[in-house]
């Protein structure tokens, strides 16, 4: 029997839908170590902790020996969830959501200047707190050593594909919720960069694939039991 699986990384948990091949489906929730409420921190290295486990509890818990996951699709409803990491891509932060309306004055700020509307205009998205150009204004603002010591920012979803595959890249659809992206270049805006002090380095590279077609890192692979009978998607 192939199966697929679908990973929602919620703000509290994972939920995984087991889906085989005659649309039957099962429904779990993974619950990131501490994290009780959707407004509770939570750190990136424990949300790909949680989902390392719900692989391994998932994949070894197939009925059948022949019974194969062949797809697994990786939906992250942290969507803007927004990550500092230093030059060896660990984490310097929490997940930085702006649900708080943490960033909302930088954002106030840019659109009385004109920046904001500006900005909004190649990104084709109105400007939010929630989005990780706010977040990083908050950040140069207000974490200043976090700020001075990131060499790298990225979302959720690409802080899981980077643990899990070793890669720093992502897909477009992502990268248009930044506020960093320029719709008509199809590249990383100048404008929005310099607004934040960041340079083209310390953002992902982009792709327009949806699948990922590196092999999972060796340690992956070991712990999971996931062979390249498996492909992964970030949707």
């Amino acid at each position: 029997m192939k199966y697929t699986l679908t990973l929602d990384l919620a703000a509290a948990n994972i939920v995984a839908v087991l889906t085989d091949e005659n649309d039957n489906q099962t429904t779990t929730r993974y619950a990131y170590a501490g994290v009780e409420f959707p407004s509770d921190p939570v750190s990136p290295d424990n949300i790909v902790t949680t989902l390392l486990d719900t692989l391994t509890t998932i994949n070894n818990g197939l009925p059948g020996d022949t019974d194969v996951l062949t797809e697994v699709h990786f939906v992250s409803d942290i969507a803007n969830g927004w990550i500092a990491l230093d030059a060896d891509f660990n984490a310097l932060t929490e997940v930085i959501s702006g649900g708080d309306n943490r960033a909302a004055k930088y954002v106030d700020a840019l659109m009385i200047n004109g920046i904001g509307g500006q900005l909004q205009r190649k990104t084709g998205l109105p400007m939010t707190p929630t989005e990780p150009l706010a977040l990083t204004l908050w950040l140069k603002n207000e974490n200043q050593e976090a700020y001075a010591n990131a060499a790298h920012y990225m979302g959720v979803q690409e802080f899981i594909v980077n643990r899990l595959f070793g890669l720093n890249e992502v897909d477009e659809a992502h990268a248009a919720r930044t506020g960093f992206y320029n719709v008509a270049h199809q590249d990383w805006d100048i404008q929005a960069l310099a607004v934040t002090g960041l340079v083209t380095e310390q953002l992902p590279t982009l792709t327009t694939a949806d699948a990922i077609t590196t092999p999972l890192l060796a340690a992956v692979a070991a712990q999971t039991g996931l062979t390249e009978a498996t492909t992964f998607y970030r949707r």
